[in-house]
């Protein structure tokens, strides 16, 4: 919001101030962190299952979930222009 010569309303320099002394998010709290620890638990358990056995059906569920967890925190850094 402007004032009627165009200088920002208190409101609008108040909000700026705001955003800029507010400490920066937790990452953790951001939803692409719990979709990615859901999917790094899957590939835990599968290996786990194993239990040093090699599966190559196993890896390759492994390398899915990996992909899509890699996809996943991609987007989430497209989203905020550092991709």
């Amino acid at each position: 919001m402007t004032g009627p010569d165009s200088t920002p309303s208190p409101a609008a320099l108040a909000a700026r101030a705001a955003r800029a002394t507010a400490p920066p998010p937790d990452p953790a709290d951001h939803p692409v962190a719990g979709q990615v620890d859901g999917l790094l638990t899957q590939v835990e358990q599968i290996r786990s299952e194993l239990d040093g056995a090699f599966r190559l059906a196993a890896v390759a569920r492994q390398a899915e979930l990996l992909t899509a967890a890699h996809d996943a925190l991609v987007s989430a850094l497209d989203e905020v222009g550092r991709g």
